[in-house]
Protein backbone atom coordinates (compact mmCIF):
# COMPACT_ATOMS: atom_id res chain seq x y z
CA UNK A 1 0.00 0.00 0.00
CA UNK A 2 2.84 2.39 0.88
CA UNK A 3 4.50 1.74 -2.47
CA UNK A 4 1.22 2.46 -4.29
CA UNK A 5 0.83 5.79 -2.45
CA UNK A 6 4.43 6.69 -3.26
CA UNK A 7 3.88 5.93 -6.96
CA UNK A 8 0.60 7.83 -6.97
CA UNK A 9 2.28 10.84 -5.34
CA UNK A 10 5.12 10.73 -7.86
CA UNK A 11 2.66 10.55 -10.74
CA UNK A 12 0.70 13.53 -9.38
CA UNK A 13 3.90 15.58 -9.04
CA UNK A 14 4.87 14.73 -12.62
CA UNK A 15 1.41 15.66 -13.92
CA UNK A 16 1.58 18.97 -12.07
CA UNK A 17 4.90 19.75 -13.79
CA UNK A 18 3.48 18.86 -17.20
CA UNK A 19 0.37 20.98 -16.67
CA UNK A 20 2.25 23.95 -15.19
CA UNK A 21 5.31 23.80 -17.42
CA UNK A 22 5.68 27.58 -17.87
CA UNK A 23 5.61 30.46 -15.44
CA UNK A 24 2.48 32.35 -16.52
CA UNK A 25 2.71 36.12 -17.08
CA UNK A 26 -0.01 38.50 -18.28
CA UNK A 27 1.12 41.28 -20.62
CA UNK A 28 -1.43 44.10 -20.28
CA UNK A 29 -0.06 45.60 -23.49
CA UNK A 30 3.31 46.86 -24.68
CA UNK A 31 2.35 48.49 -28.00
CA UNK A 32 5.64 50.23 -28.85
CA UNK A 33 9.32 49.29 -28.76
CA UNK A 34 9.80 52.00 -26.12
CA UNK A 35 7.24 50.31 -23.84
CA UNK A 36 8.50 46.77 -24.46
CA UNK A 37 7.83 44.21 -21.72
CA UNK A 38 11.26 43.41 -20.25
CA UNK A 39 12.09 39.71 -19.98
CA UNK A 40 14.75 39.49 -17.29
CA UNK A 41 15.57 35.76 -17.58
CA UNK A 42 15.26 34.20 -21.06
CA UNK A 43 16.31 30.78 -19.74
CA UNK A 44 13.31 30.54 -17.41
CA UNK A 45 10.36 28.78 -19.02
CA UNK A 46 7.74 31.55 -19.28
CA UNK A 47 4.40 31.94 -21.05
CA UNK A 48 3.40 35.52 -21.81
CA UNK A 49 -0.33 35.87 -22.41
CA UNK A 50 -1.57 38.86 -24.37
CA UNK A 51 -4.51 40.09 -26.38
CA UNK A 52 -4.12 42.05 -29.59
CA UNK A 53 -6.51 44.31 -31.49
CA UNK A 54 -6.45 44.07 -35.31
CA UNK A 55 -3.08 45.14 -36.79
CA UNK A 56 -1.68 45.80 -33.29
CA UNK A 57 1.57 44.57 -31.78
CA UNK A 58 3.15 43.81 -28.42
CA UNK A 59 6.87 44.13 -27.83
CA UNK A 60 9.23 42.27 -25.53
CA UNK A 61 12.89 43.06 -24.82
CA UNK A 62 15.75 41.05 -23.36
CA UNK A 63 19.53 40.84 -23.22
CA UNK A 64 21.68 37.75 -23.68
CA UNK A 65 25.34 36.78 -23.66
CA UNK A 66 27.01 35.86 -26.98
CA UNK A 67 26.19 32.43 -28.42
CA UNK A 68 23.03 32.00 -26.35
CA UNK A 69 20.32 29.75 -27.77
CA UNK A 70 16.88 31.21 -27.04
CA UNK A 71 13.86 28.97 -27.70
CA UNK A 72 10.64 30.73 -28.74
CA UNK A 73 7.20 29.45 -29.58
CA UNK A 74 3.76 30.87 -30.25
CA UNK A 75 0.66 29.12 -28.97
CA UNK A 76 -2.80 30.25 -30.05
CA UNK A 77 -5.92 29.04 -28.23
CA UNK A 78 -7.64 26.75 -30.72
CA UNK A 79 -10.85 28.80 -30.92
CA UNK A 80 -8.84 31.97 -31.77
CA UNK A 81 -6.76 30.06 -34.32
CA UNK A 82 -9.89 28.64 -35.97
CA UNK A 83 -11.28 32.19 -36.17
CA UNK A 84 -8.23 33.17 -38.26
CA UNK A 85 -5.94 34.71 -35.64
CA UNK A 86 -2.34 34.04 -36.69
CA UNK A 87 0.14 36.46 -35.09
CA UNK A 88 3.80 36.51 -36.06
CA UNK A 89 7.04 36.75 -34.08
CA UNK A 90 9.80 38.99 -35.44
CA UNK A 91 13.14 39.27 -33.64
CA UNK A 92 15.37 42.38 -33.94
CA UNK A 93 18.90 42.82 -32.64
CA UNK A 94 22.63 42.24 -33.14
CA UNK A 95 23.58 39.84 -35.91
CA UNK A 96 20.10 39.93 -37.49
CA UNK A 97 18.90 41.67 -40.67
CA UNK A 98 17.77 45.29 -40.16
CA UNK A 99 14.22 44.19 -41.05
CA UNK A 100 14.39 41.57 -38.31
CA UNK A 101 14.14 37.79 -38.31
CA UNK A 102 10.56 36.70 -38.98
CA UNK A 103 9.98 33.23 -37.63
CA UNK A 104 8.26 30.96 -40.13
CA UNK A 105 4.59 30.40 -39.32
CA UNK A 106 2.76 27.18 -39.91
CA UNK A 107 1.41 24.15 -38.16
CA UNK A 108 3.94 23.18 -35.52
CA UNK A 109 1.51 20.86 -33.76
CA UNK A 110 -1.21 21.05 -31.17
CA UNK A 111 -0.84 21.28 -27.42
CA UNK A 112 -3.55 19.82 -25.27
CA UNK A 113 -4.12 20.50 -21.60
CA UNK A 114 -6.65 22.52 -19.67
CA UNK A 115 -6.78 24.68 -22.84
CA UNK A 116 -6.22 23.44 -26.40
CA UNK A 117 -3.65 25.41 -28.37
CA UNK A 118 -2.26 25.41 -31.87
CA UNK A 119 1.51 25.96 -32.00
CA UNK A 120 2.08 28.23 -35.00
CA UNK A 121 5.75 29.15 -34.63
CA UNK A 122 8.70 27.50 -32.98
CA UNK A 123 12.42 28.28 -33.24
CA UNK A 124 15.58 28.31 -31.15
CA UNK A 125 18.06 30.71 -32.72
CA UNK A 126 21.58 31.09 -31.34
CA UNK A 127 22.03 34.82 -30.80
CA UNK A 128 25.16 36.97 -31.14
CA UNK A 129 24.59 38.62 -27.77
CA UNK A 130 23.35 42.04 -26.68
CA UNK A 131 19.92 43.64 -26.53
CA UNK A 132 17.03 42.17 -28.53
CA UNK A 133 13.47 43.18 -29.28
CA UNK A 134 10.61 40.77 -30.08
CA UNK A 135 7.55 41.96 -31.96
CA UNK A 136 4.32 39.93 -31.72
CA UNK A 137 1.95 41.26 -34.38
CA UNK A 138 -1.54 40.10 -35.25
CA UNK A 139 -3.41 40.99 -38.43
CA UNK A 140 -6.71 40.32 -36.63
CA UNK A 141 -7.83 40.41 -33.02
CA UNK A 142 -7.08 37.51 -30.70
CA UNK A 143 -5.32 36.05 -27.69
CA UNK A 144 -1.80 34.61 -27.87
CA UNK A 145 0.69 32.83 -25.65
CA UNK A 146 4.31 33.74 -26.43
CA UNK A 147 6.66 31.23 -24.81
CA UNK A 148 10.37 31.56 -24.13
CA UNK A 149 12.94 29.58 -22.18
CA UNK A 150 13.32 25.99 -21.03
CA UNK A 151 14.41 26.04 -17.36
CA UNK A 152 11.53 24.97 -15.17
CA UNK A 153 10.47 27.57 -12.60
CA UNK A 154 10.88 26.85 -8.89
CA UNK A 155 7.47 28.41 -8.29
CA UNK A 156 4.50 28.98 -10.55
CA UNK A 157 2.16 31.91 -11.02
CA UNK A 158 -0.01 32.85 -8.08
CA UNK A 159 -3.70 31.98 -8.01
CA UNK A 160 -4.80 35.48 -9.08
CA UNK A 161 -2.60 35.34 -12.20
CA UNK A 162 -3.79 31.82 -13.05
CA UNK A 163 -7.41 33.02 -12.76
CA UNK A 164 -6.67 36.03 -15.01
CA UNK A 165 -5.10 33.73 -17.62
CA UNK A 166 -8.13 31.44 -17.41
CA UNK A 167 -10.48 34.41 -17.96
CA UNK A 168 -8.41 35.68 -20.89
CA UNK A 169 -8.60 32.27 -22.57
CA UNK A 170 -12.36 31.87 -22.05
Amino acid sequence: MGRFLFLLGSLMALLRQIILAHFQVINEGSPTPETAFAITDVELSQAFYGQLAPAAADYYSFEVAPETEVPFSMLIPTHHHEAGFLPTITLYGPGLPPTGLLFPAGDAGARKGTTSYQRTQQAAPTLAGGGYLVEVRGPTAGVYCFCIGTREPKAYADKATRERVKALLA
